[in-house]
């Protein structure tokens, strides 16, 4: 970068004369400041100069401290001491080496992200966020970009990688389509509450508002569904807006946080000595931390406590809030004995092997986790949403029931069905002032009473258990979840896209532990299952860590982000994939069987005329997955008989590498138990599947 410029004879005596400096930057100027003496040097600030054009000479804004110089020469020159030795190159105490290169402003922005313990982002490349890729090579030694084959891809995949390390998830994308391609995973990460930032490329300053090549208004679109988000326009707040941004995603309710950076700021120079990155996010952003909700008060949780032990049939509704307090929860039940039902969300909060556990609640959750909710006369709604899934008809949900809500986000308390008892804090210091009152004895619970109540809870348990039905050749989908479970030994992370095999895989994999299940909850985004198991792996080889995790994805939400196939095999992701496939958008075909008189509109995914359902020609699936993987370079292969269906998830476990099997499936399957939308409890549909509304000819062995 620094080039010394050499003048002739006479340049140098004219320049000697104006008293200039002969080491110069090409198009840089050298602007000294005034440190204190005690420094001992000057501080070093490197500066572009004004135009291009400018010709490489001495700067004259030097010249108070180089005619200095010069008095002290002319001095030495009349004592006779003078030396023929150029003396006039620097100061005596300047040294050229501790001069910093100037950075650009991608660089800037990836030494921030270094700052944040980012070691991985997914970041698909364009012609606004270029410049941010250059200075990601530059720093390959502390982050990986996995490069996913679309935005969408990269944005699930971020939130794979938060959900299972808890930290924040990063992608990048360029102006334009590239951002626009992010926004369906943004408003899945704000609905889930995922901590995320998402940066992208914007046209540069002057071009905004033009209607410029790939110009969006980024920062307008994605207002509504985001914590927050920032348009930067000037390289200096840069360390700011990313430092800001980290910590408006994991604190309080987490979420997922925009940047927006023209081109021309990444491309701006700066010296690191003028950056700022010495501040606490919580003191530039004082507003928005005094609204973050306090530690608990004794006082409130001391009435919460009295609730409890004067209830006689209290339940635990746990969602998403409980993830990283599952410790506390654990050693809740222990101290309480209260059953507990999960929402979507909080699957692995709490582990669905205890006695207590009820397994998921809601509209497709088991009939004794609902049997409880609707019974119980206290409900301890900790880490929620009162989401319609869950609730169905809202004033037939906990009908006589004092309701607990405990959750950090106070718009959520009271939102959507009226409450006793609220506590606005963090989950796991609210479960632990709990546990605290219960295990000092300052709360004491009727261990008869609540007994009584828990085995009436567990005889339900028993009563309406959950079942699927056995085939004598073809594969139910639960069965073919339920061998996963077994051969895995529950240890696997647990990735869906959305629709019937989500539920499923809901209701027949069970959890033992937190940050296993992945899933899109709030929007139901098809196509999540494969680049969240993408970004999950990545996450644990990034840790060098060896850990199963297991797409199962249904055949419609698989091909919305089949590209990914690509992107898993050059990273080198060991990512399995089960495709649970019955040639139909499943879940809705099941609402056409029981809504809409098995009318099929636009719901079948194979060809016309060769139905495999019906004609049982395995030249009939379409399209032809095996072939498809393989066509990437992962190995696959189908199974559609019971027998061979044990021995193909064994190979596909214990394969080393990526690996896809598509199971085949009856498309005539319902998820059950379900209570329709807007329905209640006493609504449940606990029976029945396809072949009851439309005479189609089942598979052979059904």
């Amino acid at each position: 970068v620094r080039l010394r410029y050499r003048p002739s004879e006479q340049d140098k005596k004219r320049e000697r004369e104006q008293g200039a400096l002969h080491m110069k930057c090409v198009r840089l100027r050298y602007r000294p400041s005034g440190l204190s003496k005690r420094s001992g040097g000057h501080a070093n600030r490197l500066q572009r100069t004004s135009s291009p054009s400018t010709k490489v000479r001495a700067s004259s804004s030097y010249s108070a401290s180089s005619s200095k110089n010069d008095k002290v020469k002319q001095q030495k020159k009349k004592n006779g001491t003078s030396s023929n030795k150029d003396t006039s190159v620097a100061p005596r105490d300047f040294d050229v080496s501790n001069i910093q290169k100037p950075r650009k402003g991608c660089d800037v922005l990836v030494d921030a992200l270094v700052r944040e313990d980012v070691d991985v982002v997914f970041a698909y490349p364009g012609g606004a966020s270029m410049e941010i890729h250059q200075a990601l090579t530059r720093q390959e030694d502390k982050i990986t970009n996995v490069l996913c084959r679309h935005e969408q891809g990269e944005v699930f995949a971020a939130e794979g990688y938060a959900k299972v390390t808890g930290k924040v998830g990063v992608c990048i994308a360029t102006s334009g389509p590239g951002a626009t391609n992010l926004v369906t995973g943004i408003a899945d990460a704000m609905l889930d509450s995922i901590p995320m930032v998402a940066i992208t490329g914007q046209v540069p300053r002057r071009m905004i508002g033009t209607d410029a090549f790939q110009e969006t208004p980024t920062v307008e679109i994605t207002r509504p569904i985001t914590k927050h988000n920032y348009l930067v326009m000037d390289i200096k707040d840069i360390p700011r807006v990313v430092a800001e941004a980290f910590y408006l995603a994991r604190s309080g309710r987490p979420g997922p946080v925009l940047i927006d950076i023209p081109k021309d700021v990444q491309q701006q120079m700066l010296n690191p000595s003028e950056l700022d990155t010495s501040f606490e996010p919580s003191k530039m952003l004082e507003y928005y931390d005094k609204r973050l909700p306090a530690d608990p008060r004794k006082g409130l949780l001391l009435d919460v406590a009295r609730a409890i032990a004067n209830a006689k049939r209290p339940v635990l509704y746990v969602g998403g809030g409980c993830i990283d307090a599952s410790e506390e929860l654990a050693k809740f039940v222990e101290l309480t004995g209260i059953p507990v039902a999960q929402t979507l969300m909080g699957l692995g909060s709490f582990s669905e092997m205890h006695p207590l556990a009820l397994q998921m609640l809601g509209m497709h959750g088991t009939i004794y986790a609902n049997y409880a909710i609707d019974k119980c006369d206290l409900l301890l709604a900790f880490g929620v949403r009162f989401d319609d899934r869950v609730t169905g008809k809202v004033k037939d949900f906990a009908p006589n029931a004092s309701i607990v809500h405990i959750d950090i986000d106070a718009a959520e308390i009271g939102k959507n069905k009226a409450v006793d008892y609220s506590v606005c804090a963090d989950m796991g210091q609210s479960l632990g002032g709990l546990n605290k009152l219960f295990e000092e004895k300052q709360v004491e619970i009727n261990a008869q009473t609540m007994k009584e109540w828990t085995d009436d809870v567990l005889e339900q348990k028993k009563l309406k258990q959950m079942t699927y039905p056995e085939y004598e050749d073809a594969i139910a989908p639960q069965h073919a979840i339920k061998v996963l479970e077994e051969v895995t030994k529950g240890d696997a992370v647990i990735s869906t896209g959305v629709g019937q095999h989500q539920m499923w895989a809901a209701q027949w994999y069970r959890f033992a532990k937190p940050r296993r299940w992945l899933t899109s909850g709030g929007l139901g985004s098809m196509g999540y299952g494969l680049p969240a198991a993408l970004g999950a792996a990545a996450a644990f080889k990034a840790a060098g860590e060896k850990v199963t995790v297991v797409d199962i994805d249904g055949d419609g939400s698989f091909l919305m982000n089949v590209q990914e196939l690509a992107t898993i095999k050059a990273e080198e992701l060991d990512v399995k994939v089960m495709i649970i496939n019955n040639q139909h958008l499943g879940m809705v075909v099941q609402w056409e069987d029981r809504f809409y008189k098995a009318n099929r509109a636009h719901t079948y995914l194979g060809l016309e005329g060769k139905e495999w359902h019906k004609s049982a020609n395995e030249l009939d699936i379409y399209p032809d997955f095996v072939k498809m993987s393989e066509s990437y370079g992962i190995p696959a292969k189908r199974v559609i008989h019971k027998a061979d269906l044990r021995a193909a998830i064994e190979e596909m476990v214990s394969h080393e590498g990526p690996y896809l099997l598509d199971v085949m499936v009856p498309h005539i399957e319902h998820v059950l138990p379900m209570i329709p939308g807007g329905g209640g409890f006493k609504d449940t549909i606990s029976d029945g599947d396809g072949s009851m509304f439309h005479e189609e000819r089942p598979m052979k062995g059904l």
